[in-house]
């Protein structure tokens, strides 16, 4: 995996509910973004019926794993795969979408990945955007993934300004990532992982990890504060936070 990624998730990327090695290239996150129809092409459709949701699978396979609720009066497009444990909350509009096992996801979602164990469970349109594990966004955060001048999208990444190529990109989410409601993310925004965004304007376009973006500054959280959040939300999901996570995350502390 790319040195820098280990800011954003720590454990193995997760596609279609099992490991995958694309980081192990040195591609970025918005590669895997624009790949996300690719993943689909030895798919086919697998779900069951369910009753009063709209799917359609004519633009790529629907994978819904039998264990994922999909609430009333919800529009699924392919390609799109709902893993094991997921809920989609009524009302949401979802396409061209990985969304891993044990996620809450409500909204408008398009071209996204979540990681397991991330939440999106109101209202707001998350776009051409990868979220790492634990993340949980309040509700009405929303990205931008187009910008107004219909310019390629320049991401700040491991110190550098990157073309990612393309005029749709949107956020970069990492592990045990907090936003409160009302966050509004410009395209190619970065956030590392362990941050808590406070924030009733667009947030700077790059979050150092471990940091608490409130009343238009930028603080580092203290790392047993953050442990105890941490420990709260996985204890939600009868998961624990470990000792070697613990020891990944303190290394990745101290050099921030």
């Amino acid at each position: 995996m790319n040195e820098y990624l280990k800011k954003i998730i720590i454990s193995d990327l997760i596609l279609l509910d099992k490991p995958n090695s694309f980081f192990e290239s040195d591609q970025y996150p918005w590669d895997l973004i624009h790949s996300i129809s690719d993943l689909f092409s030895e798919a086919t459709s697998s779900y069951g019926s369910i009753e009063n949701v709209m799917i359609n699978d004519s633009n790529g396979p629907v994978l819904i794993d039998k264990t994922a609720i999909i609430e009333p009066f919800t529009v699924l497009n392919g390609p799109l795969f709902i893993g094991k444990n997921t809920l989609v909350k009524s009302h949401s509009t979802i396409s061209n979408t990985i969304i891993n096992h044990n996620c809450k996801v409500s909204g408008e979602v398009h071209s996204c990945i979540f990681q397991p164990y991330s939440n999106k469970a109101h209202e707001g349109f998350l776009g051409n955007s990868f979220i790492g594990s634990w993340a949980n966004l309040g509700a009405g955060t929303t990205t931008s993934n187009l910008k107004n001048n219909y310019s390629s999208v320049q991401v700040k990444w491991n110190g550098k300004l990157i073309d990612t190529g393309s005029i749709f990109f949107g956020s970069i989410i990492g592990d045990h990532v907090k936003t409160a409601i009302g966050t509004n993310l410009n395209t190619g925004t970065v956030i590392e992982l362990g941050c808590n965004i406070v924030s009733q304007s667009f947030p700077p376009r790059h979050i150092p990890a471990f940091s608490l973006f409130y009343k238009d500054k930028l603080m580092k959280i203290k790392f047993d504060d953050f442990c105890d959040t941490a420990k709260k939300a996985m204890q939600r999901r009868d998961m624990t936070l470990s000792s070697s996570e613990k020891s990944i995350l303190n290394s990745i502390y101290k050099n921030c």
